[in-house]
């Protein structure tokens, strides 16, 4: 009996030493467990491009900036000679004075020199004469108008006097009196200046030999 139970019992001993052996696997096999390895797709055709942000529209021409169109009746400069006043010269033509676009219509004044007004002038009573042997030969003056060394109609004959020293009276004197002083740049014209109570009341600029009158 005792024998017997010592063989059951190695039996026993062997069957469980093989059933916790580990089962042979194939090299190849993966391991058990394991992820599937995944394959990246392609990405096929031809990438979009960017889209570039839309440029801000682009702003209106501010009105400031905007040029105001040019009146050819009014010189822009507001100066008078020692050759004109804007487009208008001493010696012009009837046609080529007309064609300035600063006159208005000339006046015939049978054998004599034919007047005309300057457009731009705030009463019209400032007068352009025009000579049958000179052409234009006197341009008068007007409020705002000024020569290229400063005197004007309003000033005071003794400023009119340190500009011009050379104005010498025709009558009168420098207080109430007319007369002429030397035209710097042109020697061929001279400026008749008026005066009264003090004031330089008329400005023109004349031919020195002009022959409309005295």
């Amino acid at each position: 009996m005792r024998a017997t139970s010592m063989v059951g019992t190695l039996t026993c001993l062997l069957l469980a030493a093989g059933c916790s052996s580990p089962a042979h696997q194939d090299g190849n096999a993966a391991p058990a467990g394991s992820p599937e390895p995944t394959t990246s797709a392609a990405t096929t055709g031809t990438p979009t491009p960017s889209t570039p942000p839309s440029s801000p529209p682009s702003s209106p021409s501010s009105p400031s900036s905007a040029r105001p169109a040019s009146d050819p009746t009014r010189p822009a400069s507001l100066v008078l000679g020692p050759d004109g006043i804007g487009s208008l010269k001493l010696g012009m033509t009837r046609q080529q004075a007309t064609g300035t676009g600063l006159l208005r219509t000339f006046t015939n004044n049978a054998g004599g020199c034919a007047p005309a007004h300057l457009r731009a002038a705030p009463t019209g009573d400032e007068v352009v004469l025009l000579s049958p042997t000179l052409g234009i030969a006197t341009i008068d003056a007007y409020a705002g108008i000024r020569t290229p060394e400063g005197a004007r109609i309003g000033m005071s004959s003794a400023e009119m006097l340190r500009i011009y020293p050379t104005w010498k009276a025709a009558d009168g004197d420098a207080t109430n009196g007319r007369g002429t002083a030397k035209t710097p740049g042109n020697s061929k014209a001279v400026y008749r200046i008026e005066t009264k109570n003090g004031k330089v009341i008329s400005l023109t600029l004349q031919y020195a030999n002009q022959d409309c009158y005295e």
